[in-house]
């Protein structure tokens, strides 16, 4: 019973890991809903893991309490149905789940930004197993945790226009693929003993640089920004078990969008390229676009990222907020060759105060029903 329930736990916490899924850090709900675009819109506390330069926006006191978020891919009612069937002592029990995706992501944060300095932490982690090879059955499993620590600032450089720098330490565990063959789960008499292939740990320190210019027009607001993540690579040096964690790849991005304010409603749209330094990703997994529409209660998304189509949805309910996305990621080498859907949750408190200590939302107006994040 004991190694059933060790195949089970490791197969509901799990994910592809062999596949060619960009690498994104702690991506949320928001973002993934407008199809990945983000930079050119992220506001308050928030901005210190995504755009530093957008801490300029910031008046006053914006405190991220909590965000917690859950992800996880599409599993079909006979893929549970497998799960729950299989016997770690009957190898023909694992045939009709050759193939299956099964992944899991969680992330938390929390952050407080004063003017135009931040603090912020954020623990981001992901889990994946994939059985292949019926010959030699195996799992393609992956496991990897992120504990960051994040200090940010941003200095006005010209009118609307702010440069930020996040300084950022990363303690990482895990994060190298490894193999499982049906006796080592058969054999394992406890969790903890596939755990300890994943023993690698590391600790980093990285850079995030940033440019970001609104033009403050009566009613559109343009904004263009751009953003280097791990400058230069975030290396680790290694802190238990036998090798360093792999390196997180450095990301430039750049994206642009436009915020139209109503009475009552809301309207942002925009883009972003990312990974540009890649030369060896697929342009069509580098674009991103998407749209949200902020109603006083109910801010509705919709995105196009990778060639696929995502939908999101957020309830702001005063400082509290629900936000949910059904979103696709790409995990082949170019748009539309293997296709992973994906959903998302996660839920959030924001508090913000003007300069007066008066309670506003991230935008810095009087806090009325709408809010806006």
């Amino acid at each position: 019973m004991l190694r059933a329930l060790v195949l089970i736990l490791s197969l509901t916490f799990s994910a592809t890991a062999m596949a060619q899924s960009l690498s994104e850090f702690a991506r949320n709900a928001r973002a993934l809903g407008m199809g990945g675009t983000y930079i050119p819109f992220v506001n308050g506390a928030d901005a210190v893991f995504y755009n530093p330069a957008a801490l300029g926006k910031v008046e006053g006191l914006d405190i991220k309490v909590v965000d917690v978020g859950v992800s996880l891919n599409s599993i079909s009612p006979e893929d549970l149905e497998a799960i729950q069937n299989i016997d770690p002592n009957d190898p023909n029990s694992y045939n009709s789940l050759f193939g299956t995706r099964v992944w899991v992501q969680a992330t938390g944060k929390t952050a407080l930004a004063l003017g135009n300095f931040a603090v912020g932490y954020l623990n981001d982690n992901e889990v994946s197993l994939e059985l292949h090879n019926p010959a030699y059955p195996q799992f393609d499993t992956y496991f990897r945790q992120d504990t960051g620590y994040y200090l940010g600032y941003a200095f006005n450089v010209a009118p609307g226009t702010y440069f930020g720098i996040a300084a950022k330490r990363i303690d990482r565990w895990g994060g190298v693929p490894q193999e499982l063959g049906l006796s080592d789960v058969a054999n394992a008499d406890s969790f903890a003993q596939i755990g300890d292939r994943f023993d690698d740990k590391g600790q980093g320190y990285g850079i995030d640089l940033a440019l970001a210019t609104t033009i403050d027009l009566p009613l559109l607001k343009p904004t263009l920004a751009v953003v280097w993540q791990d400058v230069g690579n975030t290396a680790f040096r290694k802190t238990a078990g036998d090798e360093a964690p792999p390196h997180i790849t450095q990301n430039l991005s750049v994206g642009a969008g436009v915020t139209l304010d109503l009475p009552g409603l809301d309207l942002a749209f925009g883009g972003e390229a990312r990974h540009l330094l890649e030369p060896e990703i697929e342009t069509g997994k580098k674009l991103h676009l998407g749209a949200e529409v902020s109603l006083p209660i109910v801010d509705l998304r919709a995105g196009y990222s990778q060639g696929y189509l995502s939908y999101g949805v957020g309830v702001n309910l005063f400082i509290f907020h629900i936000d949910a996305v059904s979103y696709t990621e790409e995990l082949g080498a170019y748009p539309g060759q293997t296709a992973d859907n994906r959903y998302m949750i996660s839920v959030g408190i924001d508090l913000a105060f003007d300069a007066d200590f008066k309670f506003t939302d991230t935008q810095g107006k009087r806090r009325k029903l709408k809010q806006r994040r």
